[in-house]
């Protein structure tokens, strides 16, 4: 046997060994896409429950007399709560059409969270106390909620900043 084929000989691989590196990323990729639309589908679920029980719960309390602030709270609660399901679905939809996360949406669904927040425990003042640890707590939250929702519109502001210096250039 001539050296070159004997080199040959020691290079080659049985076929069924050899694998296409294109393949195994575009069935990765379909496998991550495939999640994210398994996810987008539970989101969209999940979305409908939280309507269905805004809607039976503030049908529930007009026959039960409820209190309308109670309920207007409860309704804003869901109407937020909902917001940000619809906002984790927008950043679902855009990873999947981009192929990667944005954190901008992430900020956004941040803000919404905290801003719910802070309107469920400032309908919760009427049952504190005037004074002591209760209220400073309260105060503790509502001053580290206001600071959150600041950095969060500071970190929007510079990664559009970043964006529109990055197309300009």
């Amino acid at each position: 046997m001539s050296d070159s084929r004997l080199l040959n000989l020691g290079r080659a691989r049985p076929r069924r060994l050899r694998f296409s590196i294109d393949r195994t990323r575009s069935l990765i990729g379909l496998v991550e896409t495939t999640l994210y639309i398994i996810v987008g589908v539970l989101l969209v679920a999940a979305g409908a429950m939280i309507l269905w029980d805004t809607i039976a719960g503030f049908v529930a309390g007009m026959r039960e007399s409820v209190a309308m602030s109670d309920l207007g709270l409860r309704f804003l609660d869901r109407v937020l709560l909902l917001l940000i399901v619809a906002e984790l679905l927008y950043t679902l939809q855009l990873v999947i059409a981009r192929g990667q996360i944005a954190a901008e949406p992430f900020l956004f669904i941040g803000i919404i969270a905290a801003v719910r927040r802070v309107v469920v425990i400032t309908a919760e003042i009427e049952h504190l106390p005037q004074e002591g640890r209760a209220l400073t707590n309260f105060l503790l939250e509502l001053g580290l909620l206001a600071l959150l929702v600041i950095a969060f519109g500071i970190a929007i502001y510079f990664i559009r900043r970043g964006a529109a210096a990055e197309r300009a250039a």
